[in-house]
């Protein structure tokens, strides 16, 4: 099992580490290859993607990338918040068994400005994408293998022996800014076969972590091993009880939603909760003026059976592997009514253009619009899209018709745009912000309309890094923009607009959390309640250290408006 070992080497601020490090270290963490990596403490993210195979055996884990099909890798890595003045090792016991690419087998360090990666070839051991080359068999036997970084040097040790010296050589950038030790398979094009007795690593320095919210209160609000409790969604009833429902599968999946979904309830503003039992309460937002119940959605992710693939793929529809025998794909919305109370539910197919993929991710509360109308934002493809954009369900009287509506594009013609919160703001206008994804986004975008989202005007990059995002109008007119913060220190973070929308307060952004481990895929999807004038209740969900994907919330006090 993977094992907590020591304290860092040198506190931040401690002054410079011995350089080079190449005797004894006391090692942070260390993970001894005698149990799968995501079910380890700490917990490392990752899983085998494409014809790969990771398992334990009785020398340690075996990663086996057998294809060189895109997607077909095998990455396992921690984030640490390692100094790049002062650097980090990372130290692992491998055998190779065979590997044909760069990329296809050993450990990577990457220190937020800059990454390395050893590979360990049958003959030789490269860095840099064969920038670096030394002659080496590795294919005879475990050898231990020290990869150490600061600054622009990297060093490289086999056996305790310095084999390759990289001063000056420290350079390629870290792609998205990513910081973590690292091992396995981290190419797609390699075919590599490799066993990892054990991988440990070290900061030599850290960098301080940002300063939270003081007085922010944490909750928990289900959290169960061996479950992936994920994508929360959050609504008050009219007595003020929170509902909260969630995924609760059993695999670490996007997709594959094996397990169904579970409710929470508090009635306490968030402090407590309990599960529902019996059938969920009715989301408000649901009921009409008339008394009828309504809602829209894309149908999301379809599961069908794996030999209709080819069906989809024929139509130019977006398909994915969910599990062995199974794929879906991603097309049509709908929108369901109900006349007696939600007991029986007619589905209605809204009519769509001829689309490549369509999710949906946000409906906004009706009781927060103006009356009658209704918005749910969705996202996708049309079939003449390069790109994914941003697009809108509309309904003016109610939810008894729809309307279909573009919503954001990237102006540049350059980036996906896809998930987008939306809120009305004390003018009446309709606010966007749009998710970007990194390396090239990253940035949520933001547009509004003035005609109760008819038309909209062009989207724009905001300085709000972060997604997705969420919206709410304060009750004191301000709005409230919260999102997952899916870079180191991984976390939820929120900003304030004091005019509607148009600018938000970026240099006083709000941390609610900063303790995020594993993969940024695995936290986030914020959504904000103002429990009480000035106070607000944010629900999220998270992975720390001990890789339990879990729902957990936030309760805390809104800044005061500037004067």
């Amino acid at each position: 099992m993977a094992c907590l070992m020591a304290i860092v080497l040198m506190a931040a601020g401690a002054g410079d580490a011995a350089w080079p490090p190449d005797g004894a270290l006391e090692w942070a963490w260390e993970y001894r290859g005698d149990a799968l990596p995501w079910e380890a403490v700490p917990h490392w993210a990752g899983s085998p993607s494409g014809d790969t195979e990771a398992a334990v055996t009785p020398e340690g884990l075996r990663i086996e990338d057998r294809s060189s099909e895109r997607g077909s890798l095998c990455t396992f890595r921690r984030a640490w918040r390692v100094d790049p003045a002062q650097g980090g090792v990372v130290e692992a016991r491998i055998k190779v068994v065979a590997n044909d690419s760069s990329s296809g087998a050993g450990i990577m360090l990457a220190d937020g400005e800059h990454e390395a990666y050893l590979t360990l070839f049958p003959d030789r051991l490269e860095v840099n994408h064969g920038e670096v080359v030394q002659p080496f068999t590795t294919t005879d036997g475990f050898h231990v293998y020290r990869l150490a970084a600061r600054q622009k040097d990297f060093l490289v040790w086999v056996d305790g022996a310095l084999v390759i010296d990289g001063t000056g050589k420290f350079t390629d950038p870290a792609h998205a800014n990513r910081s973590y030790a690292a091992f396995g398979s981290c190419s797609s094009a390699a075919k590599s076969d490799a066993v990892y007795a054990y991988v440990r690593y070290v900061p030599l320095g850290e960098l301080p972590l940002p300063e939270r919210l003081a007085g922010a209160e944490d909750v928990l609000v289900y959290k169960k091993p061996g479950v992936y409790a994920c994508f929360p969604s959050l609504y008050r009833l009219d007595d003020g009880t929170l509902v909260a429902s969630y995924g609760t599968r059993t695999r670490r999946s996007h997709i594959d939603s094996t397990g169904g979904s579970a409710a929470s309830q508090s009635h306490d503003g968030g402090r407590t909760w309990e599960p529902v039992e019996g059938p969920r309460p009715m989301n408000p937002a649901r009921r009409c003026k008339d008394g009828s119940l309504v809602a829209a959605d894309g149908h999301g992710w379809r599961n069908v059976p794996a030999e209709r693939r080819k069906e989809f793929e024929d139509q130019d529809i977006t398909v994915r592997d969910v599990r062995e025998g199974v794929v879906a794909y991603l097309q049509g919305a709908y929108c369901s009514r109900s006349e007696d109370g939600g007991q029986t539910w007619q589905k209605e197919e809204l009519q769509l253009p001829a689309h490549r993929s369509l999710m949906t991710y946000n409906r906004v509360d009706a009781a927060s619009l103006s009356e009658g109308l209704r918005l749910v934002s969705v996202y996708g493809q049309l079939k003449e899209d390069e790109h994914t954009r941003s697009f809108l369900l509309r309904s003016a009287d109610d939810g008894k018709t729809w309307w279909f509506l573009p919503l954001a594009a990237d102006p540049a013609g350059k980036l996906d745009l896809n998930e987008t919160a939306l809120a009305e703001n004390a003018r009446g206008e309709i606010v966007a912000m749009v998710r970007t994804h990194p390396p090239d986004g990253g940035y949520l975008f933001t547009t509004i309309s003035t005609d109760r989202g008819i038309t909209w005007a062009p989207a724009r990059q905001t300085e709000i890094w972060g997604y997705p995002a969420h919206l709410l109008r304060l009750q004191d007119g301000r709005m409230l923009c919260s999102y997952g913060y899916r870079r180191d220190p991984m976390g939820v973070r929120a900003v304030i607009s004091p005019d509607g929308g148009r600018t938000w307060n970026v240099a006083e952004e709000i941390i609610l959390r900063c303790d995020g481990a594993g993969s940024g895929s695995d936290l986030g999807y914020p959504i904000s309640i103002e429990i009480e004038p000035g106070r607000v209740f944010t629900i999220y969900y998270m992975t720390t250290d001990d890789g339990i994907t879990h729902i957990a919330g936030t309760i805390w006090d809104i800044p005061a408006p500037a004067k």
